[in-house]
């Protein structure tokens, strides 16, 4: 019984770290690029990346993007944000800072989903839509580069 449960608790991934189930799934994956011109040209990309991210630096982004305009994907955004790193959250480019999502990059979402789908107001409690309501930004433009401070932008 013993051995059950250590097999058990052996299979769950408690952490990433040394996580089988995820170390399979991360060398198991496609290329990105190899693959982007499959996604349907009627599905909509939104590409957002902190410019301090150490885990998945902003080239990559920019890489991404330049793969999608090759293969003429009509509706793909990028937006990048100075300052942030991998959580959205204010980093320098050799340390990943933890923290709340900036509301910015909330709003830049929300105002995304809202131009693509309809996401009214209304379906959202009303603390968030007030929340997120305050730093909606324009979209009109496929890149775009946001100062990690609401008010310069």
């Amino acid at each position: 019984m013993f051995y059950d449960i250590v097999r058990f608790s052996l299979s769950k991934c408690n952490n990433l770290e040394g996580c089988p189930v995820w170390f399979r799934s991360k060398f198991n994956l496609i290329p990105t690029l190899s693959i982007i011109g499959n996604v349907s040209k009627s599905t909509g990309i939104l590409l957002l990346n902190g410019e301090n991210d150490s885990q998945t630096p902003v080239q990559q982004a920019f890489l991404l993007q330049q793969r999608l305009t090759d293969v003429n994907h009509p509706d793909h955004t990028l937006i990048t944000y100075p300052n942030l790193g991998h959580f959205f959250y204010p980093s320098s480019q050799w340390l990943t800072g933890a923290g709340p999502i900036q509301q910015y990059v909330l709003a830049d979402i929300y105002s995304w989903l809202e131009a693509h789908f309809g996401l009214s107001r209304s379906s959202v409690t009303n603390a968030t839509a007030s929340t997120i309501g305050a730093y909606t930004s324009s979209l009109s433009t496929n890149t775009s580069s946001h100062s990690s401070s609401p008010s310069k932008r």
